[in-house]
């Protein structure tokens, strides 16, 4: 298939390479040798890109240096944009060779994920010689601002298709901000970031995060799960009990699973109260409202008004304390400033 035909060119050109490579030179040549074969199209007069579909042609070939590794990202044109698979070539002594690579290769309906590349980074230099590589896609896309964000994490190793350690997705605004998806990675972790839909229908997103410490082959999400009180409400009403019953206190976890256990049967949508209170005796507690609402399936379900009591310790580490229907006497004061919506760990962000 072309896909496979485009990987060995990309083999041979690079394993004729020397040992210091010029990453920029050779991507221009690269990409001048596809431009010079006809395979490319351009937003210009001379060859321009059709309005919808790019099969038939190849993308730009991306080449840049990480740690001692060159990443190369290269794609095939489908609707909408470009099916873009991550290869990584390490120096054996000898030549550059293919060590490791990322293609959506599964061509079923409901298996096949093509993404455009947004990252792809590796882990810091270590004696050890044990890296991760950390994929950051969306889906190509023409219209609409809705589409599926892709986050992916390997370990470098013999194993070229070997399966990722962590591994995410979700339908998702991609078109809001630029890149639609970021994150970060060091020897035993991963983070990731994205603007997620949210609970409250009114404001459509918010930010999401995901942390993952990958140690002696075994993942385990941690904080931070949120950036604010009121986010860190919705991730925990919508993340799996099993998991979420970890970030919530002793005291009152009985309580706090019979709210859980209404929500996830009556499948309730909301609209957080404004603002979140602060609960002056104790500092590091804000109390979060919400309004729920039953789905139209639940006919004997009644709209009701949740109250989420968060403690909130520097930077990000948030736990639940409590959940009841009525608001706490002692959290009167108000924090507009608690939930910004504009808070975030990657801050070189273009919305749109």
């Amino acid at each position: 298939m072309a896909k496979h035909q485009l990987l060995a060119w990309l083999d041979s050109r690079l394993g004729s390479l020397s040992r210091e490579v010029d990453s920029l030179e050779v991507q221009r040549n690269l990409n001048i040798e596809i431009r010079d074969a006809g395979l490319s199209c351009e937003e210009s007069a001379k060859s321009p890109c059709p309005d919808w579909t790019l099969s038939g042609f190849v993308g730009r070939v991306a080449i840049n240096w990480r740690a001692a590794f060159l990443v190369v990202t290269a794609g095939m044109g489908i609707e909408c944009g470009y099916d873009e698979s991550a290869y990584i070539y390490s120096w054996n002594g000898q030549k550059w060779v293919r060590v490791w690579q990322n293609e959506q290769n599964t061509y079923t309906k409901e298996g096949y994920k093509p993404q455009t590349l947004q990252s792809v980074l590796i882990s810091p230099y270590n004696r050890a010689n044990d890296y991760l590589v950390l994929t950051l896609g969306s889906e190509s896309w023409c219209s609409s601002n809705w589409h599926d964000v892709y986050y992916r994490a390997f370990r470098l190793g013999p194993d070229q298709d070997a399966q990722p350690l962590v591994s995410g997705s979700e339908w998702t605004a991609v078109g809001f901000r630029y890149p639609p998806i970021l994150g970060s990675i060091s020897n035993d972790d991963v983070l990731i970031e994205y603007l997620r839909p949210s609970i409250d229908t009114g404001i459509m997103t918010r930010e999401g995060v995901f942390h993952y410490e990958i140690q002696h082959g075994q993942v385990r999400r941690t904080d931070p799960f949120a950036l604010s009180p009121r986010d860190f409400v919705d991730e925990w009403l919508k993340t799996d009990w099993r998991e979420s019953s970890t970030w919530s206190e002793g005291a009152n976890r009985r309580a706090m699973l019979d709210w859980r256990g209404k929500f996830d049967k009556e499948g309730m949508t909301g609209e957080f109260l404004y603002p979140t209170m602060h609960c002056q005796a104790t500092p590091d507690l804000w109390q979060v409202g919400l309004a729920l609402t039953p789905s139209g399936e639940s006919a004997n379900a009644k709209p009701t008004q949740a109250y989420f009591l968060v403690r909130w310790r520097p930077p990000y580490r948030f736990r639940m304390v409590s959940v009841t229907d009525k608001p706490s006497p002692d959290c009167t004061e108000r924090d507009r400033g608690a939930d910004d919506p504009k808070r975030t760990l990657f801050p070189v962000q273009e919305w749109r």
